[in-house]
């Protein structure tokens, strides 16, 4: 499938459904109840995106901007419809929602969580931070310890910030 006649968009309430059956066929993306996905497209759509090709959902990005860091735009999940995997998707949707804060927030930083076993998603947000001359840095952030009995991996911090500490969102 091409990225021919892509929608990239805010969401809404009526894309909670499909974003939360993208995420759930979207392995190894931890999988929240379908009403996280509806306050996401509703309460948070400002800070998340979805896409579009044939009226279907085949991407979505959530975020939200950090209480205590108003300038740290922290992305939850990235997720990308199988059909449209290894087209560089997923950092059009990143940079899509950056765009969409120019002129409403200053974004000092863009941050994640990532698992140590979860290759695609570090090789996005380094593949990024590359395209855009952007520093990253990896800290250790939620330890194995920190999730109990549920046998959930460590998750480290990625930080992406721009060297002069400029708006990544005038990029």
């Amino acid at each position: 499938m091409t990225q021919d006649n892509l929608i990239f968009r805010k969401p809404n309430l009526e894309d909670g459904l499909a974003i939360y059956a993208l995420v759930k066929a979207s392995p190894p993306l931890d999988v929240n109840s379908s009403y996280l996905y509806f306050l996401q497209a509703s309460h948070f759509a400002d800070s998340c995106i979805v896409v579009e090709h044939n009226q279907k959902i085949v991407g979505f990005v959530s975020g939200y901007f950090r209480p205590d860091e108003p300038q740290s735009l922290f992305i939850w999940q990235v997720a990308v419809s199988k059909t449209m995997r290894g087209q560089g998707l997923a950092k059009r949707m990143i940079q899509a929602l950056l765009d969409n804060q120019k002129g409403c927030a200053t974004v000092s930083q863009v941050c994640c969580t990532i698992s140590p076993s979860n290759k695609a998603s570090q090789g996005l947000f380094k593949s990024f931070a590359e395209q855009y001359g952007l520093q990253l840095t990896v800290t250790a952030f939620i330890e194995e310890v920190h999730f109990g009995s549920e046998g959930h991996e460590a998750e480290e911090l990625y930080s992406l910030t721009a060297p002069d500490q400029s708006d990544i969102a005038m990029l």
